[in-house]
């Protein structure tokens, strides 16, 4: 077992097409576009066994006069999991020959990571990944998180007649609504409401700029998509999408008046997209966030788990009791 840095986009990209865990959060020019907005340096690890490359694990860097860190995503980049993927051999293994990889690949990357001798470490699992045990053998500390998934196998109505009764209801009569749901490039627009929304929350908005969202969305227009909910000329709220391998529900902002089924119209119009461009599964993140999940969980969807595995010193310790309490929150 070895690893060593990938310099060639196109080995990497091609891992991350053929890894059933791959997102476009995992794709190298995303990944150039978070260093470049983040300020941490970007180390694409490749973990090989002999000449076949098993495993991927993107970490950022940063250090400072007192500070080092090494995240996986970082802050502010809006990416809800990112961590290390496996190769698409991976999950037809023997249960021995997979633990034997992935400790493998876990003991290598934290010994690089340890080399790096960082206060803080943070990182990611993808969703379902659940053998976690590796890091905690090497001492990380694990965080459960979850996330809503929609299995789109059966047709349309089965999906729908699985929904809360007062979801099917809402989702009944939208012409009376005048909702109109309608793709759109502008950005700005967007990135506007969104940091509207947070500042009525008294937070700052965890996303780097509006230039850095048009970077990414001009880097992946038919991955990464925008969608605007209408009332007449009014728009009532904002989505953005991830459409590769699976359909992923991203950023979003929406506050509907009394009695405007905005919410529960926009979700209902993306699933039925999602299941007509062929997708296997619509994701509903946010299933961590308490006063979401009586919304999402009125889709009927499935619960599934992601890990934060994380290490701190004590200077590690103080850094992110000053990021919650001073730099996450304005007020």
């Amino acid at each position: 077992m070895s690893i060593k840095i990938i310099d060639d986009k196109s080995i990497w990209d091609t891992f991350v097409d053929n890894s059933p865990s791959g997102l476009i959060f995992h794709k190298w020019d995303f990944l150039k576009i978070v260093e470049k907005y983040s300020g941490h340096t970007l180390f694409p690890y490749g973990v090989f066994r002999g000449e076949n490359l098993i495993a991927i694990f993107p970490l950022f860097y940063r250090k400072n006069a007192l500070f080092r860190s090494v995240f996986s995503p970082p802050p502010q980049s809006g990416i809800p999991y990112l961590g290390f993927i496996m190769n698409s051999e991976f999950n037809g293994l023997k249960q021995d020959k997979k633990e034997t990889y992935l400790n493998q690949v876990i003991d290598e990357m934290n010994k690089y990571i340890i080399s790096l001798s960082p206060n803080y470490i943070s990182l990611s699992t993808v969703p379902n990944f659940i053998d976690i045990r590796p890091f905690k053998w090497n001492k990380f500390d694990i965080n459960p998180t979850y996330t809503y998934m929609i299995h789109l196998e059966g047709d349309l109505e089965s999906i729908r007649n699985g929904f809360k009764m007062n979801l099917k209801r809402q989702l009944s009569h939208p012409d009376t609504l005048r909702l109109m749901v309608v793709p759109s490039n502008d950005l700005s627009v967007f990135y506007d409401l969104m940091k509207r929304r947070y500042d009525e929350q008294g937070l700052n908005y965890p996303v780097y700029s509006a230039d850095y969202l048009k970077e990414l969305f001009s880097a992946y227009p038919d991955h990464l998509r925008l969608y605007y909910l209408y009332r007449d000329n009014e728009i009532l709220g904002s989505i953005t999408t991830q459409e590769y391998k699976r359909f992923i529900t991203w950023m979003g902002s929406a506050r509907m008046p009394d009695k405007v089924f905005g919410n529960e119209y926009i979700m209902w119009y993306l699933i039925q997209k999602a299941k007509e461009e062929g997708y296997h599964e619509f994701e509903l993140t946010g299933a961590d966030t308490k006063n979401l999940c009586q919304f999402k969980s009125k889709f009927n969807p499935s619960l599934e788990i992601s890990y934060g595995v994380s290490k701190k010193d004590i200077l590690g310790k103080i850094a992110r009791l000053i990021y919650i309490n001073l730099i996450k929150k304005r007020r």
